[in-house]
């Protein structure tokens, strides 16, 4: 349950904080004194997008933080533990929102994402708001109702989890044939590309070596006349380096002869030598095979030409040209044998099919089942909102098709009569304004005592209702609070009265600006607000006795 909520600078709240109970918790206050600017903070904290204008004016930011007690919130606490932010029974939402729109979330102390808080949030908190009346007329939002009160959800995951395989699949199929369409002529291309490709045989050359014996045929010329050189300055010269180290080897074997200290000298040049003459044979090797050979480089030259042209033609890099060819295999590969690809996913579609059609059947059943619940639940609240003898039907057909919908089977529709007599109708073409609006209520009071969130807020969910039906309205709200924790946002005296926590929202100008200030009542305090609600600003003694009277039949 909501244990606190603390708003500092947002819209027109300087600071407020308020401590909340168990049961059933009212708000009141005029109209335009800040109550759904209070719930906005709340929504702010469970994950709303923000915006510059939350910031009160002359603020840096707006700061709100809400209190859980979540001992025997068994999913919030499972959530908690996944995501390693537990902390013993306790949740402290945090959101802060700067001036220029950007905000930054905290559960228990811990940077985390909108979405993560919007998660966490739907674990907590329920909102109703006062315009939800306008979109239960909507058919999906007529499935959802259902769905929640008939606790469908393992049904629903398991019909779109199919649904997304058969999607999949279906997709695939949609996609091979319009493949097929052109395969034709991509194979011809394919076709001679591969022609081009087998050509040049790039799967066998090595193209960084025939690139190295091109530039050494290129060359042959020179590179015979620079090996030549080489070995006349080396051996073959009467005055080559080898001529005049063995006048040097020569001397040294002199010098030995009279001191023996320059063995190292003379083994050095001895190594030398050998160095040498190994050079030398190298040499000679490499000179015989660099010789003109105009056949062999036309031939390589043709190849690395072709090399080039074929990545230019593809924008490709030489490098890339055999893992292009196998590219273009695989993809070859897979068009001649696309008849049997399709084959095999249309087989792959069927089973889909009956295992969609298998689950959306489960899913039906449990849908009108919860259908006739809810239909009799909803009649039966009809006669306790002032449409005595109103019937409530909830239409659940289904017909199995060729496209699955990843909602399954059915049309779900919410027919009502209004009047004795009348046939069923929809509700958009048969109730008023204020039937809409206690309809509307009365599905919120009986999905919500199936609901296992904590707390519930009803924000003005009793327009509409006046009189006799605002007082069952409002013990339909305490006896929901005896379950759970309800806040309840509310302009009806009859409301108000029932509530175990009288919570009153104001508006006060100071340095010419208007802010919104909130508090809890004292039972007098209450009392006294109840009477403003029923009399105006004058409050009477007649409208006091009222106000008491109200709040004593609340408490017995």
């Amino acid at each position: 349950m909501l244990v606190a909520l603390n708003v500092k600078d947002f819209a027109i709240i300087t600071s407020s904080s308020l401590e909340l109970q168990r049961g059933m918790t009212t708000l009141t206050g005029e109209t335009g004194a800040g109550k759904s600017i209070l719930l906005g903070a709340l929504g702010l904290v469970l994950g709303d997008r923000a915006s510059p204008s939350a910031v009160r004016d002359s603020a840096e930011r707006a700061d709100i933080t809400a209190v859980f007690d979540i001992t025997n919130v068994d999913d919030a606490n499972t959530w908690l533990s996944d995501h390693s932010m537990d902390q013993d029974g306790e949740c402290i939402l945090r959101r802060v929102v700067s001036k220029d729109g950007k905000s930054r979330a905290f559960i228990n102390g811990s940077p985390v994402t909108l979405r993560n808080l919007k998660e966490l949030g739907r674990l907590l908190v329920n909102i109703h708001g006062q315009h939800d009346h306008q979109l239960i007329t909507s058919p999906d939002k007529q499935r959802d109702i259902l769905d929640d009160f008939g606790e469908c959800g393992k049904q629903i995951q398991n019909v779109r989890d199919i649904w997304t395989e058969w999607n999949k699949t279906h997709r695939l199929i949609t996609g091979a044939q319009e493949r097929l369409q052109a395969r034709g002529d991509r194979l011809d291309t394919l076709k001679y590309q591969l022609q081009e490709f087998e050509k040049l045989a790039i799967e066998k050359i090595d193209l960084d070596a025939i690139d190295l014996e091109h530039r050494r045929l290129a060359n042959a010329t020179e590179l015979g006349e620079l090996s030549s050189r080489a070995m006349d300055l080396l051996q073959d010269d009467p005055k080559s380096a080898l001529a005049q180290l063995a006048q040097v080897e020569k001397a040294v074997a002199d010098l030995l002869a009279h001191d023996n200290t320059s063995t190292e000298v003379a083994e050095l040049i001895a190594s030398a030598r050998i160095q040498l003459e190994e050079a030398a044979d190298a040499l000679r090797q490499y000179s015989h095979g660099i010789e003109p050979q105009p056949e062999r480089l036309a031939e390589v030259d043709s190849i690395l030409s072709n090399a080039h042209l074929l990545a230019k033609k593809h924008q490709i890099d030489t490098s890339q040209l055999a893992d292009y060819s196998a590219k273009l295999t695989e993809e070859f590969n897979e068009l001649e044998s696309m008849d049997g690809s399709i084959e095999s996913l249309n087989l792959e579609l069927e089973k889909l099919h009956k295992e969609y059609n298998a689950a959306a059947k489960k899913l039906s059943n449990k849908r009108s089942k919860a259908a006739r619940q809810l239909a009799s639940h909803l009649t039966d609240a009809m006669q306790t909102l002032g449409m005595k003898e109103g019937k409530f039907v909830i239409e659940c057909s289904s017909k199995p098709t060729d496209t699955p919908s990843v909602n399954g089977l059915d049309h779900i529709l919410f027919n009502v009569s209004a009047n004795p007599g009348a046939a069923p109708r929809p509700m958009s073409d048969v109730a008023s304004g204020g039937e809409l609006s206690r309809l509307s209520l009365a599905v919120q009071l009986i999905t919500s005592e199936r609901n296992r969130v904590p707390t519930l807020i009803f924000d003005e969910v009793d327009t509409g209702v006046g009189g006799g039906v605002a007082e069952t309205v409002g013990q339909q709200l305490r006896k929901l609070g005896d379950r759970c924790q309800v806040l309840c946002v509310t302009h009806l005296p009859q409301v108000a009265a029932q509530g175990h926590q009288h919570v009153k929202v104001a508006k006060k100008s100071s340095d010419n600006k208007t802010l919104a200030e909130s508090r809890t009542l004292t039972a007098d305090e209450s009392l006294e607000e109840i009477a403003r609600m029923l009399g105006g600003v004058k409050i009477t003694k007649r409208t006091l006795a009222h106000a008491k009277e109200m709040l004593a039949a609340a408490d017995s």
